[in-house]
């Protein structure tokens, strides 16, 4: 059988600020939606976990962004030994 954690929207959030990981922090906003659709959580904790988790999940797509889209290191010019 499996066990289900209670909903504790103080250790939600300090676990959702503690997350860097972009598929854990997912993880988590939809473990908090299906809680929300089954009706074991209210709008108010919705919005406070969506306040947590989105801007992380913003910056964190930036940043990946950002190095995906960074030029290449290019290589530099070997020099000739006279």
């Amino acid at each position: 059988m499996e066990t289900v954690e209670t909903f504790d929207l103080l250790e939600f959030q300090q676990k959702a600020r503690e997350l860097c990981c972009p598929k854990k922090l997912f993880q988590l906003w939809e473990d908090v939606c299906r809680r929300y659709d089954s009706r074991e959580i209210g709008e108010y904790e919705l919005e406070e976990m969506k306040e947590v988790i989105w801007p992380s999940l913003h910056a964190l797509a930036s940043i990946r962004n950002s190095v995906n889209d960074a030029p290449a290191p290019s290589e530099e010019p070997k020099r000739k030994r006279a």
